[in-house]
């Protein structure tokens, strides 16, 4: 702890001194407490209203009290110009100024940051905060009753352009004026010891190791005289604060006051009804991003779209949220307590079994009809069973098999071709119509390439089937921007449902397109070989569930 005082305030003890002398009827003085928490841009200053418990101590103290707090810049530069014309009144006898929040300095200055801050530059820097010297000199009207106190949350990103985060480590300080800097916790106990008559500042600073004073601190005059009485109602305006700002913090403030208050009962009730909405309820579980990611699978799962698996919780999954609970018999808020993610999760769970085995069963069925139509097709022995094979089964268990053996054919067949008939050939391919595959059978009736030529013209002739839209569905896809590791679970649950995904490395090639594929017609889904969320949700469930067992 750093303090500073010097002979040059001794002029000011006698002046303080009278704070003893003056009547218990006069107004102690002015606080303004601002506590900037919930930044726009930057992450939150969380603690920071931590101060705003002081408010109860000083009322009860007789003090007139202000409180704001997620002020801009231009708010509260409007309340520090509200309490400068408080104090241009007359009739504060001492001012406490307090702020809590981000803070930044440089070789030219030091700024408390408004909530719409951002990393500045010397352009606009002071459109982001106001100067702490403006607070300084404000509370310096009143000399030797002036406390300005800094809860010192830094600055939660590396501003650069010269500026540091933070208070600096030396602070000039206008006479007769006490600064007060550190932690939200050092900070908070200093109000409420200061408040307390008979505490000396310097010695109520000493006892916190996170807390630095500067400016005007003589070692023997008390901020309040020990014999001090505050007004009689400072209980009931205690009260009237908490009832106006109808916040847990507000009853918080007036329990830590006044424990065993008239209206404590009354606080304990209020408070209780606060912490009690849905949304409290849900935010006091803590959910980590992964556990919000879970309950959106379970929902998907369960058919209720939460419009993306991403551990943010929109207007999507709240929907889907409140639909479930609708489904359940539970109150339609659209949040949820800890017995309602048990219950999502164990029904996720369920389905999710039931998924697999549904999916397991077809594809055991599947795999039946293929084993049994690649027998009748003659089990790859000539060529025309092994193109009516590929014709129904693209995917199917033999496929690569009877793919090879065609290639090999084809090859063979290429080789042994003559020029002429391989040139005709290829310019029946180039055009791919019935007219074109005629015309080289009309050319080449015994052909190398007849058989494949009656073939096309067959599948040219045979209504085609829909199309699908592969560009829209690798879309659909990459836009969920998977991670390795979730394509590699995938890729983990594809191979032990026995689709032959190839290599599982997170890596989707063609032999994972094709156990995509496979999946989706076990499934009974579009076969597309791409991932939609609803079978990420699926696959990333089965896949979880592999792990744990």
């Amino acid at each position: 702890m750093t303090t500073r005082f010097t002979t040059a305030f001794a002029v000011l003890i006698a002046a303080a001194g009278s704070f003893a002398a003056r009547g218990a009827d006069a107004s102690t003085g002015a606080v303004l407490i601002v506590a900037n928490e919930d930044y726009a841009s930057l992450r939150d200053a969380r603690g920071a209203r931590g101060v705003v418990q002081a408010e109860g101590t000083f009322r009860a103290s007789g003090f007139d009290v202000d409180v704001a707090t997620d002020l801009g810049t231009d708010a509260l530069r409007a309340a520090l110009s509200q309490l400068g014309a408080t104090l241009r009144a007359g009739d504060a006898q001492r001012v406490i100024i307090v702020f809590s929040g981000y803070a930044i300095n440089a070789a030219h200055g030091i700024w408390l940051m408004g909530t719409e801050a951002r990393a500045p530059d010397f352009a606009t820097i002071e459109s982001y905060g106001v100067r702490l010297e403006t607070l300084l000199a404000l509370a310096g009207q009143i000399q030797g009753g002036a406390v300005v106190a800094i809860a010192d949350y830094g600055f939660p990103v590396t501003p650069g352009n010269g500026f540091q985060p933070g208070l600096p480590g030396t602070i000039d300080v206008p006479q007769g004026v006490t600064l007060v800097h550190g932690t939200g916790a050092g900070v908070a106990a200093f109000l409420r010891d200061m408040a307390a008559p008979g505490t000396n500042l310097g010695a109520a600073a000493s006892r916190r190791s996170d807390l630095e004073i500067d400016g005007f601190n003589p070692p023997y005059l008390s901020f309040l005289p020990a014999d001090w009485q505050p007004a009689v109602d400072a209980e009931r305006q205690a009260w009237g604060s908490a009832v106006d700002a109808d916040s847990v913090e507000g009853y918080d403030a007036y329990l830590a006051t006044y424990p065993n208050g008239t209206y404590a009962a009354q606080a304990q009730e209020a408070r209780q009804r606060l912490l009690n909405t849905p949304e409290r309820i849900e935010a006091a579980l803590g959910l980590s991003r992964d556990e919000r990611r879970a309950i959106q699978r379970d929902l998907t799962i369960l058919g209720y779209d939460p419009r993306g698996i991403d551990g943010i919780f929109g207007r999507g999954t709240r929907s889907a949220v409140g639909a479930w609970q609708g489904a359940n018999r539970f109150e339609q808020t659209g949040f949820l307590n800890r017995d309602q993610v048990f219950e999502l999760a164990q029904q996720g769970a369920r389905r999710a079994a039931q998924l697999e085995s549904e999916a397991r069963e077809r594809q055991r069925e599947q795999e039946r009809l293929d084993r049994a139509f690649w027998r009748d097709t003659g089990s790859g022995a000539d060529e025309a069973g092994m193109r009516a094979y590929l014709d129904r089964y693209p995917d199917g268990i033999f496929a690569s098999i009877a793919q090879d053996r065609l290639d090999q054919i084809e090859s063979q067949r290429r080789a042994a071709a003559q020029a002429r008939d391989r040139a005709a050939w290829d310019q029946a391919q180039q055009a791919d119509t019935v007219l074109a595959y005629r015309a080289y059978l009309q050319d080449f009736p015994q052909g190398a390439f007849a058989d494949q030529a009656n073939t096309r013209i067959e599948e040219l002739r045979r209504p085609r089937e829909p199309q699908v839209d592969t560009a829209a569905a690798q879309a659909e896809e990459d836009a969920m921007h998977l991670p390795a590791f979730s394509k590699q679970i995938i890729e983990q649950r594809l191979d032990r449902l026995g689709l032959e995904p190839g290599a599982v490395d997170g890596t989707f090639d063609r032999q994972t397109r094709r156990a995509i594929r496979r999946y989706q017609r076990s499934a009974d889904l579009p076969v597309t070989g791409y991932l939609t969320p609803s079978i990420v949700a699926r696959l990333m469930a089965e896949g979880m569930v592999d792990i744990l067992r």
